[in-house]
């Protein structure tokens, strides 16, 4: 089976954690992918995403909502077999600044969906937009590839670290908790942030240590973390996110604390496998408790790594992405998710 997967211009993430990491398992099982970008800034390229279709038997586009209505008719004459597949509700990316939405940016959204066969969705508040375009959607949160990471080895003692990992476009939320992360500093002398990204930060009232962030060096920055945190506010871009943070935590053995806002509310149980913040006291009592005693944070971490196995491996998210290439392939109906699996 050949597979033409259309991707965002430039090094997206999720390029690389939703289909690269996939590309071995792929080959082993009979797929054949071929990777070109968005980006059609000439005619001869624009026919050759054309061609580059018609050879293929599904045609996968990541995050990829460029296109025209007669480029999507187009590509939908030539080969019907598509797939759409994104981890971030792309259609609200203004909100992502707190800038007013526009009605365009959902009407990329809708026509390219719309000439699609099927969604993968990231999560459940994603997969709603597609199934209201009268879609199926399969859900498929970004997974992780638990041979890459190495457990954390909690030990008692002062001087702890509190780990934030991400693109400098999400330092705002670690702005927007400043004022519990100060106080924080001023209960626990020692206490330090560090921040993992390509820009760096400053808090005031909090010792910050900034790293830039290379795939290289990203275990051992996850090792240097005592404790992950996730905030955020909540938007509607926000609860498209699909909490591939936390689950680099707790791949690592780490106790995570996140905003109790769309896809974190999935993946962690409270007091279980992390915890959930919805006020800066709410993220002063979390993390404060994790400081103060070892034992939870060794046992929040084991069972956040248990959660991490079970239910969001790479090798489950490929496999079913297998299933699904191949039945799209077959042109087999998707059928839709049943109705308790649907988010109201």
């Amino acid at each position: 089976m050949r597979l033409l997967c259309i991707i965002e211009h430039g090094r997206a993430p999720s390029t690389r954690l939703r289909l690269a990491d996939c590309l071995d398992r792929y080959r082993q099982a009979g797929i054949e992918a071929t990777i070109i970008s968005a980006r059609r800034t000439s005619i001869a390229e624009r026919l050759n995403v054309l061609r580059q279709a018609a050879r293929h038997d599904v045609v996968a586009l990541f995050k990829t909502v460029g296109f025209s209505s007669l480029e999507l008719k187009l590509l939908q004459r030539i080969n019907p077999r598509i797939i759409f597949d994104f981890d971030d509700a792309i259609m609200f990316r203004r909100q992502k600044y707190r800038q007013p939405l526009r009605v365009k940016d959902f009407q990329k959204f809708l026509r390219t969906v719309r000439h699609c066969e099927a969604v993968v969705a990231g999560n459940d508040y994603l997969a709603c937009f597609a199934e209201a375009c009268g879609l199926p959607a399969v859900v498929l949160p970004t997974s992780v590839d638990m041979a890459r990471y190495d457990i954390k080895q909690h030990n008692d003692g002062r001087g702890l670290t509190v780990g934030w990992l991400g693109l400098s476009d999400g330092l705002v939320y670690l702005r927007h908790i400043q004022p519990a992360l100060r106080r924080l500093a001023e209960s626990f002398p020692g206490l330090k942030l560090k921040v993992v990204s390509d820009k760096p930060l400053q808090l005031e009232g909090v010792v910050v240590e900034n790293d830039e962030w290379r795939a290289e060096t990203e275990q051992k920055n996850l090792m240097e973390f005592d404790i992950g945190i996730m905030p955020l506010w909540d938007s509607v871009w926000t609860r498209g996110k699909c909490g591939y943070k936390i689950l680099q935590y707790m791949a690592a053995g780490l106790p995570a604390v996140a905003s109790a806002v769309g896809a974190n509310t999935d993946i962690i149980t409270h007091g279980e496998n992390g915890f959930l913040a919805r006020t800066q006291d709410d993220w002063v009592q979390c993390i404060a408790s994790l400081i103060e005693d070892a034992s939870l944070r060794r046992r929040l971490g084991e069972s956040a790594r248990a959660t991490v196995e079970k239910n969001y491996s790479l090798e489950s998210f490929a496999g079913e992405y297998i299933k699904l290439l191949r039945a799209i392939a077959e042109q087999k109906k998707i059928e839709p998710r049943l109705p308790n699996e649907i988010v109201a």
